[in-house]
């Protein structure tokens, strides 16, 4: 198996502690509340002492900031995705979906929403570490499917991911365990 999903868990070390324990590939965690200004985040497989250095993110008063450790066992690599935390428009929930599926081929990612019932791209091209721009919706459901670039042939596609008014949410786009791509919606907010 490629990648950080051969480690059973992870541990998240934050300024050279050890914050968060076993956590699981793929599964998203409870929020960790940290200080504004620069941080050190690191992931390390589970078990392994805690030490300095990793990524720098820095928090900034009313930013959301969400932390995806991608990568692999020897190369743990945590990605920050930023969000300024400003509420969507009374009445109407957003998403945003992110290519972090490294052993992915090129892919086409498309939505249906609770306004827009017919597949449509969220941008082409979509690359790894690319992350669309938050999309606006009444509330309700929300399908996201991804092919190989170009084609019909379906390589992920979730079921109805809910977003309800002033709900922000984050999709990510995940290698999976038996290599193909893995839908990962994270909490609303």
């Amino acid at each position: 198996i490629p990648g950080v999903a051969s480690l059973a868990a992870i541990d998240v070390v934050v300024d050279g502690q050890t914050v968060l324990a076993n956590a699981a590939y793929g599964v998203p965690t409870a929020p960790i509340a940290l200080s504004l200004g620069q941080h050190q985040v690191k992931a390390v497989p589970a078990g392994t002492a805690a030490t300095a250095g990793g990524a720098t993110v820095t928090l900034r008063a009313g930013d959301t900031t969400r932390v995806v450790v991608i990568g692999s066992p020897g190369a743990l690599n945590p990605v920050a995705l930023g969000d300024t935390g400003a509420t969507p428009v009374p009445g109407k929930g957003k998403l945003r979906v992110s290519h972090l599926a490294a052993n992915a081929p090129d892919i086409d990612v498309y939505r249906t929403q609770p306004d827009f019932g017919t597949f449509v791209t969220f941008m082409d091209p979509f690359p790894y570490k690319a992350t669309t721009p938050f999309i606006e919706s009444t509330p309700g459901n929300w399908v996201i499917r991804v092919t190989k670039k170009g084609t019909d042939e379906v390589l992920a596609e979730s079921g109805p991911i809910r977003v309800d008014a002033l709900w922000i949410r984050t999709i990510l786009l995940l290698d999976a365990p038996d290599g193909g791509v893995k839908i990962t919606p994270l909490g609303e907010q």
